[in-house]
Parts: structure tokens; sequence; C-alpha cells
């Protein structure tokens, strides 16, 4: 049989040690700042019960605008995990260091997560909104807040909810504060969706025109999300009161985050040898991976939603020349003498008969979960000349072998009957004339 049985194949990967050894749980403490202005702030560690966060699982950091000797990054690496930005009265702070759109974009693409918190009057400055704005989340101006003419309290409810992965359950009997647009960035993720009968326009307005409007209906959002290609983070609220445990847990990676714990590939005849780099065309592969989910600080077994979200692999070099499902396996430990914390996915297939650099490659992209990608290059090559079968092993050849044999045949039976026949021909010839 050319194929490993995936039995067989979860077995291996049971016993085995695997080359990429991670631990069951994520580190204890990570760092977020929160940068607030003074002016609207006098209390700042209030935050820590404002935004519910929890001493003992975060190193909680406090920078005022006004600062401006404090950076996000230093030798290109974040000095912080999460940054959090508060209202503020100013436009442009002094804190260029923290507050400028491309420090915060180098910060964001280091994967550094970030938090924006509007308001009813205020917004957060100019800076943090352009970040935002490339985004796709184009917060409402300064001054503009939700309201609507038949409800002033504003209730958002479940129905409020657009994606349930980040929040599962909301119920906030009045709403103060301010609304965004989004685009159509497939990385953008709508969280709660203003009711249907609100608008967003200046508090001091007493008429609405198109002009000092900025969103009519379900067309605004009070909480929206994004997520990069690295999966960093970043999200923006209208209100401190959305800014709940469950919102933070997502924002700060303490939920729906994945990981690959382990990638291989191997000839199904050599299961010993793997990861290796050149490969024959018709070869007979086998390709695997771990997957893991952090769910409350621990490494478990990631399992799909449904039948329908599967894995897939691409083995290509341009284009892919194969496409396939990945099949679950079983659920094996990362580490040896571990507990278990991953489920394999795996397939087998057949090389193409194509030469040349192929990659296997996995893209896992999945909304409101960290994204995984992994691209391993190997060569194929062709047969080489003591490879390529024999004739009589290819049976569309037997009739040319048959023909060729029955002519040597015919030739040699001829020559038989010249060399051997031929004087008892003429003795009877010479006979008949003499008579």
């Amino acid at each position: 049989m050319l194929f490993l049985t995936f039995a067989k194949l979860a077995a291996f990967l049971a016993l085995a040690t695997l080359s990429v050894s991670t631990p069951k749980t994520c580190p204890k403490k990570t760092s977020v700042l929160v940068v607030y202005d003074l002016d609207l702030v006098q209390r700042p560690q209030d935050l820590v019960s404002t935004f519910r966060l929890d001493p003992e699982r975060f190193n909680i950091g406090f920078l005022e605008y006004s600062n401006k000797d404090v950076f996000m990054v230093h030798d290109a690496k974040p000095l912080y995990e999460h940054v959090v930005f508060l209202p503020s009265l100013k436009k442009a702070p002094a804190a260029k260091g923290i507050t400028n759109k491309h420090k915060i974009l180098e910060y964001f693409n280091l994967g550094g997560n970030v938090l924006a918190v509007g308001s009813a009057e205020h917004s957060v400055p100019e800076s943090v909104v352009l970040f935002l704005n490339e985004a796709g989340i184009y917060p409402a101006p300064k001054g503009y807040s939700l309201s609507s003419f038949f409800d002033k309290d504003l209730p958002l409810k479940n129905s409020n909810l657009v994606s349930k992965r980040i929040l599962s359950l909301f119920d906030l009997p009045a709403y103060t504060g301010s609304a965004a647009l989004v685009s159509n960035n497939e990385l953008v993720l709508p969280i709660l969706r203003a009711p249907s009968l609100s608008f967003t326009a200046p508090s001091d307005s007493k008429a609405l025109t198109e002009d000092n409007t900025w969103t009519y209906g379900e067309q605004g959002f009070v909480a929206v999300a994004f997520q990069a290609l690295n999966s960093a983070r970043a999200a923006w609220v209208g209100s401190l009161d959305l800014a709940t445990p469950e919102l933070l847990s997502w924002v700060f990676q303490e939920r729906k985050v994945l990981k690959l714990q382990f990638t291989k590939h191997h000839k199904t005849s050599e299961p010993a040898e793997e990861n290796i780099s050149l490969y024959r065309i018709k070869d007979e592969a086998s390709y695997s991976v771990g997957v893991s989910e952090l769910q409350n600080n621990v490494w478990v077994p990631y399992t799909p939603a449904s039948k329908d979200d599967v894995l897939q692999l691409s083995f290509k070099m341009l284009d892919p020349y194969v496409r396939l499902n990945l099949t679950h396996v079983g659920a094996v430990a990362s580490e040896k003498d571990g507990s278990v914390d991953t489920n394999v996915f795996a397939v087998n297939f057949t090389i193409p008969d194509h030469h040349g650099m192929f990659t296997f490659e996995l893209d896992y992209m999945r909304e409101c979960l960290s994204f995984l990608s992994d691209k391993r290059v190997v060569a194929v090559r062709h047969l080489a000349n003591d490879e390529y079968k024999r004739s009589w092993d290819i049976t569309n050849a037997w009739v040319y072998i048959i023909s060729a044999s029955a002519v040597v045949v015919a030739w040699l039976l001829f020559v038989a009957n010249f060399l051997f026949l031929s004087d008892d021909v003429k003795k009877i010839e010479e006979k008949e004339k003499k008579e």
C-alpha cells in the first residue's frame, strides 16, 4: 500500500520527539501602556479598575500625552505588548514617540496590539485617527456623538452584535459615545452595529444636514476591530463602557489565538527522514501540521468551528499544482512526555510529474482568529537515467516488442530455410530434368 494510513501517522507523531518545542502555557504577564490626558483623567490608577485589568496578568504603565521622552519601539523591538490610547483634548500631543502615525504603524507591524477609546465629547489624537484610517476605520470627529430622535438612551443589545467571536454577549442599557464608518477591507471586523434609528452628528447641532452627519442608522459602528496579516490586533470603541474584559482579552491576544506547533513533510516510504529538501517526481509524500489554540492561558488542541472549515495544503511552483484538504488525525503532545495540547492534521499525495522548485504552503485565515502561515521550499527532480521503467515493464510497449521479436524469428526461419533446404530443392529439380 503506497499511502500510510492516518492511524499509523497518528501513532508515529505521538511517539516521535518533535523538532519544535513550545511551552504549554503562555507567559503569565504582558506589559500594557495606557496613554491618557491629564486634563481628562485625574487619577490614572482608577483606570485599572475601569478596564478591569488584573495586575497579576499585566504589567500596567501609565503615560501622559505631554511626555516627550517615551517611545514604543527600541532597536526594532516593541517595548510594550499592548498600548491603549484614551481621548485627548489636543489633536497633536507632545508625546511624538507614542502618538506619531508612523511610530504607531511601526509598532503595529512589529506585532504590538492597539486599543483606541473614543467618547461623545473627545477623540483620540489625530495621529491615532490616521492610523485607524489606514486600517479602514473612520471614527467620527471630535464633538460628534451618537443620538436618536426615538430613543435617547440608545440601548445596545445582542441584536447589535456583528461578530460574536469577539463579543459573545452584550447588554448596555444606555450608550453615550461616538460611532465610526468602516471600509470593505476584509481584515476589518465590525463588532457592534449602531441602532437602526440612530445618527452621528455634532452634539450641539440643531438640525441634521448632509454635511454635519457622520453616520446614518446601521451604517455606523460603535466598536470595530482590525487584525493585520501578522496577527497584530487593533480595536476602536466609541466609549469606555465598550472596553469590556471580553473585548480586551481578544485585543490583547488572550484568546482566539492559534499556534502552529510543528510542520512535517516526508516521503511515505521513508517516514524517519523528515523535512527533506529533495523529492522526485511522482514520489508519494506525507504532510502534517500540529495546531493549538490558546484558552484560559493554556494551549489546547484546536478544533475547527465546522466540517467545512478545513486547513488546506498548496503544493505549488507559481500556481498550485496540488491543493488538498488536511484531515484531522488526532490529538498529540507537542513535547515529549507532555500533556496533549495539539491536534494533528495531515494528508498524503503524489508529487506532480514536473520538476523544479516547489513550496509546501499552509495559509489558514479565519475571521477573528490569528492567522497561520507556513512555507517550506523543496526541490523536485526528474527521473535519473537508471530510474526509468524498462520497456518490458510498460504494457503499451508489449505490442512493439512482440512485433520486433516476430520479425527476428521470421528472419531466422528464412535464413535457416535458405541455408539448409536450398540444396535438396536443387537436387529435386535436376532429377526432374533428367527424367
